[in-house]
């Protein structure tokens, strides 16, 4: 007589409870490690252009600024969320009016991340010193201290807060 090999109903139903055990614990992990990363990734980005801003300034010797931009090709946004450019004001006149300035273009944020600020301009100043300090929100649509928190110095250095509460 032959030997059938195979899994039983029970052993089937045994396996699939256990997987549906593991989703359940598992998913909701991987969705907040997902927000998670957006919010880091938008911080990081934000960061980084600002970081270069202060370093073209001292480097080249004149004004450099972050603005946010809705076109990323002029300094037309009303939220940072929505894109940013860094500038050079190779003229002194303190405004964005010829392509050749602009040096950084990041396009707008995905996802439900949202940067918030007071002011939509940060300027540097030749040795690298901000006339703009304050502080920017990095958040996504979760509630509670989920977000981040920059820090922007006079100095020009920016400070960063993690698990900041957020709307």
């Amino acid at each position: 007589m032959k030997k059938e090999h195979g899994f039983t109903v029970i052993e089937l139903m045994v396996a699939l409870a256990i997987v549906a055990i593991v989703l359940t614990v598992g998913v909701p992990g991987v969705k907040t490690l997902i927000y998670n990363n957006r919010v880091t990734a938008a911080t990081n980005s934000l960061v980084g252009s600002l970081t270069y801003a202060r370093s073209e300034a001292v480097k080249q010797g004149v004004s450099t600024s972050i603005c946010s931009s809705s076109n990323q090709t002029s300094c037309t946004g009303s939220a940072w969320s929505t894109g940013w450019l860094v500038w050079v004001d190779l003229d002194n006149d303190s405004t964005l009016d010829s392509p050749g300035e602009i040096v950084r273009v990041s396009e707008a944020l995905r996802g439900t991340v949202a940067v918030s600020a007071a002011n939509t301009t940060i300027s540097y100043d030749a040795t690298g010193f901000t006339a703009t300090p304050g502080t920017i929100k990095v958040c996504d649509d979760r509630t509670g201290n989920t977000g981040n928190q920059l820090q922007l110095l006079t100095g020009g250095s920016v400070s960063l807060t993690t698990r900041v509460a957020c709307p």
